[in-house]
């Protein structure tokens, strides 16, 4: 939008230099992309980048309003209507043409006024100067007056040959399909009945709000003028626009809104101008087609929010006297608590008392608003107890060696059935779904077991392998009565063969202990120490290769080898899934703290054959009760089976330390009771030392 200075301060009483009113218009949101000084007469135009929030300012008077409220200057616009009366002639504009409005949504308004017996020709130097300081070329002295005049006021005009139009009638209508339409540029285009037109009797005489037609324009042969002024809805000028690939000045416009109270205010001031400056009589009174008349908005506006919002400390008069300058108005009589707005028609964009607010602080100045640091309370973040151990889980699976993953909560109903967890009961169901994408995701998902063989699957056939993978996820089911139950369960699963590592055995698979040693990892970072108990219940884990988690008498999951004509791959895989929320409930409500010893500890190692059958936890937890109460720790570090021992026994090799809290351990006291713990085992486990 360009502005010309001089042409603005018609409207406003400033002195102010074009530069200092540039600044002040660039800080009030009127952004100024550039400014020029054309000549002595012409003098300087500003060009404002103009938000689409603010069509008011797409006019002189709209930036002269602004400038009046932001600088102090008196608004003084021209009163158009009251001259117009003093003009009109004796013949009723109703017997010279008639209007028709079809389309009352798209057009709320449209007026019509008739000038007869005008001389068009060129426009004078003064009106000259203005278009082309702003842009715009002159054509005649009419079309020169109504683009001088939306300039002037932001609303659009047309006018139209009375003689061009048949039956001397106006009717606003949507196009008929394919009805044919030339644009003022030259464009031939065929309509379709998505688009608003103004036509005649018989045709199309201008797009609405966009262009007018060739067919009805004014030429030097125009005698008698017929002045439309209307108001169109936005979103049927932007549609049309776009789709016929017409711009214009007056489409710029009305997709942005215009006052719908300014209609008849602008045409009555071009009507004036016409008269003026092309002679011609006015005919008495105006076709103004008005069915619903707009209510202006009113916004209830609470002074203690005005000043909470914006650090402020206006009072209600102080208030006032700000918004009265962007043409609000009060109602009613002032009060310091809250006062009624009333918003007028040019501007549409004030629906919320936050939007006046902003105007507030827009006219008062954005630099005078006070910084103010907000007074609360810094509270330390609190995270819950299940965010730390799903923190610690991923922490820890992904450090050993695990990659996490994440499926749908819907499979397929026979899987579902195939793998309800531990803990629903023999009476629980699965949960199927209403209206599933496909039968292959139709239930609710009961085990996340099998997501991750699926994944299992899928990469397996890529060639990646081996694989340790884990999920933290939810499971459904219902019981008999109907009753839906969602628990949050941890999976993982291992499968394949060692990685190349110089640590691990080549050749060797992932297997049963491989995963117990990463639960048992998971569960010592928790402080907790489950156990393990045979298991067979489950129809998918193979008998004797799986166990329950425990701990006391609760069961938090289980854990052992898939059936492998289930799992649908040629790999033994290796399973385990976990309650979280009984696992939650049984870790220890605060760490336990050890002082950590004055004295040092004292080392034995201690290499026995025993049976086959027999468990290291056996000989541990034996070796630990053999050796109360100096014995501090066991630790199991080799385990061997061969061809150098009888086939039925094995050989295993534990590391004992043993410590007291108040005094160094000698060889004296240590030694007799390495001696009890070897006879224990002989006479427990019948194990013998190996030598």
């Amino acid at each position: 939008m360009k502005v010309q200075v001089d042409w603005l301060k018609e409207y406003v009483d400033i002195d102010a230099p074009a530069a200092e009113l540039g600044h002040v218009l660039t800080m009030a949101g009127l952004e100024i992309e550039s400014h020029e000084l054309l000549d002595e007469e012409k003098g300087d135009v500003l060009e404002l980048n103009v938000t689409p929030n603010r069509g008011y300012c797409l006019s002189h008077l709209g930036v002269a309003r602004e400038v009046s409220a932001l600088m102090g200057g008196t608004f003084n616009p021209p009163d158009a209507l009251a001259f117009l009366e003093k003009k009109w002639g004796t013949v009723p504009v109703a017997e010279k043409i008639a209007v028709e409005n079809q389309e009352e949504n798209a057009c709320p308004r449209y007026a019509a006024l008739v000038i007869e017996n005008v001389k068009v020709g060129p426009s004078p130097k003064w009106l000259c100067d203005r278009l082309q300081a702003i842009g715009l070329r002159p054509i005649n002295n009419i079309v020169d007056i109504t683009n001088f005049v939306m300039m002037e006021y932001g609303q659009p005009l047309h006018a139209f040959d009375r003689e061009l139009l048949s039956g001397n009638k106006i009717v606003i209508r949507n196009a008929k399909k394919g009805e044919p339409f030339t644009s003022l540029d030259g464009s031939e285009l065929k309509l379709e009945p998505d688009a608003l037109v103004i036509a005649d009797a018989e045709k199309p005489v201008a797009l609405a709000g966009i262009m007018g037609g060739t067919n009805s324009q004014v030429s030097e042969k125009t005698k008698n003028v017929v002045l439309e002024s209307a108001c169109f809805d936005s979103a049927t000028i932007r549609k049309a626009s776009k789709k016929y690939g017409l711009r214009s000045d007056s489409s710029y416009r009305f997709e942005r809104g215009v006052d719908m109270e300014g209609v008849i205010t602008a045409q009555a001031r071009a009507a004036c101008l016409i008269q003026e400056l092309a002679g011609g009589k006015i005919c008495k009174g105006r076709i103004d087609v008005y069915p619903k008349s707009r209510e202006n908005i009113q916004v209830t506006l609470r002074v203690p929010r005005v000043n909470q919002v914006l650090g402020s400390d206006f009072s209600a008069e102080r208030i006032k006297e700000i918004i009265s300058r962007l043409g609000l108005k009060v109602d009613g009589a002032l009060n310091e608590e809250t006062m009624q707005v009333e918003v007028p028609g040019f501007r549409p964009d004030l629906l919320r008392e936050i939007d006046v607010i902003e105007e507030i602080a827009r006219v008062d100045g954005f630099d005078k608003v006070a910084t103010v640091f907000p007074i609360a309370s810094v509270r330390p973040v609190r995270i819950a107890p299940k965010q730390t151990l799903l923190r610690k889980i991923r922490e820890v699976l992904c450090h050993t060696g695990f990659a996490e993953t994440v499926h749908f909560s819907f499979i397929d109903r026979e899987q579902a059935e195939g793998y309800l967890p531990s803990f629903a009961t023999a009476n629980d169901k699965v949960i199927p779904l209403k209206n599933p994408l496909s039968s292959e995701n139709d239930t609710m998902r009961t085990s996340l077991i099998p997501g991750l063989l699926k994944t299992i699957a899928n990469n397996l056939s890529k060639g990646q392998k081996p694989l340790k993978l884990f999920e933290i996820g939810s499971v459904y089911f219902s019981d008999a009565q109907g009753k839906r139950t969602e628990k949050t369960v941890l999976t993982a699963a291992v499968l394949g063969p060692y990685e190349l590592t110089p640590w691990k055995p080549r050749g060797k698979e992932y297997d049963f202990y491989d995963l117990k040693g990463a639960l048992d990892k998971l569960c010592s970072q928790c402080g907790l120490q489950i156990d393990f108990l045979a298991n067979a219940d489950k129809p998918f884990m193979l008998p004797g290769k799986s166990v329950n988690c425990v701990f006391g008498d609760n069961v938090l999951g289980y854990m052992g080898e898939l059936v492998p004509e289930k799992t649908g791959v040629a790999e033994k895989v290796f399973v385990w899934e976990i309650d979280l929320q009984k696992l939650e409930e049984s870790l220890p409500t605060r760490p336990r703290f050890q002082n950590i010893a004055k004295f040092p500890e004292t080392f034995r190692d201690i290499s026995i054959l025993v049976d086959r059958q027999v468990t290291s936890q056996q000989a541990s937890e034996l070796i630990l009760k053999a050796g109360n109460p100096l014995i501090n720790r066991v630790e199991l570090y080799d385990h061997f089976e061969g061809k150098k021992i009888q086939s039925d026994k094995k050989s295993l090799t534990f590391a004992l330390s043993f410590q007291s809290k108040d005094r160094t351990l000698s060889d004296e006291e240590v030694n007799p009771l390495f001696e009890t713990i070897i006879q224990t085992l002989k006479d427990e486990l019948g194990a013998s030392l190996r030598e």
